[in-house]
This record gives C-alpha cells, structure tokens and sequence, in this order.
C-alpha cells in the first residue's frame, strides 16, 4: 500500500506499553499518527486501511478512494487544513467531508475518524461503515470516537501542563510522541 514506505515506529522497545501514538507518515507539510495498542500488530489507521480497502459496493469504494485522496493531499499539498473535515465535536473530525446525497439509503458511507490537532500536526484513527444517521447510534463507530477523545484529552492535558498550545508544533509533536495511551 502507498503508505507503508512511510511507517516507522517509535514504540519497538516498549511493546508492553498500553498504546503508542505511532508516526505513520510525514512529508514537510504533515506528521501523521495513528493510535497502536498493545499486542496489536498494526495501528487504527493501518487497520482501517485493511478493513475498508477492498469494499464491493461502488459508493464505499469511492468513499474510500475519497479519504486516501484527502490524506494524499494533505501530503503531497496543504497539510491538514481545518476545511478538509467534517466536524464531529472539537478537535474529532471525520473524513470524507462530502457526501453526495445518495438514494441506496442502506448502503452507507465510509468513514475514517481522526483528531485534527493543526495543520501539521493529526491523528488518525479507525472508521468504518456508517449505516445510521449520528455515529453515536452505532457502538463500534461510537467506541472509535470515544477512544479518540480520550486521546485527545490526554494530549490537551500534557499540552497545559507544558504551559503550551496546540500552535507549538515542537511541543505537541514531542507529548503525541511520548504519551502513553
């Protein structure tokens, strides 16, 4: 897959940790990470990836190919704008950001969900298909969210603590790098 030349981890010699935000992939205009939880060989996002990569239904392939496209672009162009993302309360954001009115109702949409910290600086964590109307309707989309959330909580904390906002990229960059989720 595009992204595995830039997989590196950081979390190789504390395996027994309880989780690691690990850098999946960085160019000059993004770093990206992705939650890895002990015991598991691959990050939310690497699994998002393998679950969603191959879906039948032409609307979900196109929902897919919509958030690698973003993810790319965030890349390749402007790093991850606030514009880019749906907003799903606070710093959560899912992607895609639109959605064309569909008439096949029971099919559903593909979701990735992810913590926008800055422009430089996101987290990106498991989605799914979303069949229902609020993603709090739905348990497994519901526990995806909640986990970001308290991710986010963590880093927000770590962040005051180091008397420092989310625009400090060093800063935040360095706790996403050393906190234990």
């Amino acid at each position: 897959m595009w992204f595995q030349k830039y997989v590196v981890s950081l979390c190789p010699q504390t395996k027994h940790c309880m989780g690691k935000l690990e850098l999946v992939i960085e160019s000059e205009n993004v770093s990206i990470y992705s939650p890895k939880y002990d015991g598991e060989t691959m990050t939310e996002f690497e699994k998002f990836m393998s679950n969603n990569g191959a879906l039948p239904h032409p609307q979900l392939k196109k929902d897919f190919d919509e958030i690698i496209a973003r993810v790319k672009k965030m890349l390749d162009d402007c790093g991850a704008r606030e514009n880019l993302f749906r907003l799903e309360g606070r710093n959560i954001k899912a992607l895609p950001l639109i959605i064309e009115h569909r008439r096949g109702r029971g099919v559903g949409t593909v979701r990735l969900y992810c913590i926008r910290i800055s422009d430089k600086l996101l987290i990106l964590g498991n989605g799914g298909i979303k069949k229902v109307d609020r993603f709090e309707d739905d348990p497994v989309l519901l526990g995806i969210v909640n986990q970001l959330r308290d991710i986010e909580h963590q880093i927000f904390v770590e962040t005051r603590k180091a008397h420092s906002d989310y625009e400090d990229y060093q800063t935040v960059k360095t706790i996403i790098e050393t906190i234990t989720i």
